[in-house]
């Protein structure tokens, strides 16, 4: 047996209770939602995905222990992905511009590759230290050093909280790529760039100005 049956059920009801309650990660689905509709939200989603498991991994190497005790290497993660986020968010703002200039209802939403889409999600997630802190401070307190085997438990709760997570990302996916898709044949359409690009830089700021969390 590699995990505790115990600890795991009660891990599964808490990651279940941080995966339903609002966050970043949902915003972040919804803004690529509003902007690329259904295959861009699921397909962030997707990216985030696997920028989680690659945390896991990390966690289970000892990575992230090293990261967390480097205030240094903190701090650059930190401004990384905020830079990264007010980027997306000004190229949002930018394609809002240009939309609402030449709005048409009828026009249909502007094309980008899936693997665009997808690596954003893999590289907001990746350079956001505070999942690295999260982890580290979760993971640990549902092994069962008597079982063995430390690392692979520590990735496998990691690969558990990814699974339930991008389940609700997906289905927060769906809703707002429908509901987007709806809006943008309504005379909102010319907005919904320009809000997603607010939701991008909102998620920078707020990434820029928070401090490292106590653990």
């Amino acid at each position: 047996m590699i995990l505790d049956p115990t600890l795991t059920v009660a891990y599964v009801l808490l990651a279940t209770a941080l995966a339903v309650a609002p966050g970043p990660d949902v915003l972040f689905v919804v803004a690529n939602g509003m902007q690329h509709r259904v295959k861009g939200a699921i397909t962030s989603a997707l990216g985030i995905g696997a920028g989680s498991v690659l945390h896991a991994l990390a966690a289970a190497l000892g990575i992230s222990a090293m990261v967390a005790a480097s205030p240094t290497a903190f701090e650059i993660l930190r401004y990384a992905g905020a830079a990264y986020l007010a980027y997306l968010g000004v190229q949002a703002l930018r394609s809002w511009c240009n939309y609402s200039n030449t709005f048409d209802q009828n026009q249909s939403v502007v094309e980008i590759s899936a693997w665009n889409v997808f690596r954003r999600g893999l590289i907001t997630n990746i350079l956001n230290p505070k999942v690295v802190v999260f982890y580290l401070a979760l993971l640990p307190q549902f092994i069962s050093i008597e079982l063995g085997n430390v690392g692979l438990q520590i990735f496998l709760l990691g690969c558990i909280h990814n699974v339930i997570g991008i389940t609700f990302l997906i289905c927060i996916g769906l809703a707002a790529g429908k509901a987007s898709g709806w809006l943008a044949r309504t005379s909102f359409g010319k907005w919904m760039d320009g809000i997603a690009g607010l939701f991008f830089i909102g998620l920078a700021l707020r990434l820029a100005v928070s401090g490292k969390p106590e653990q």
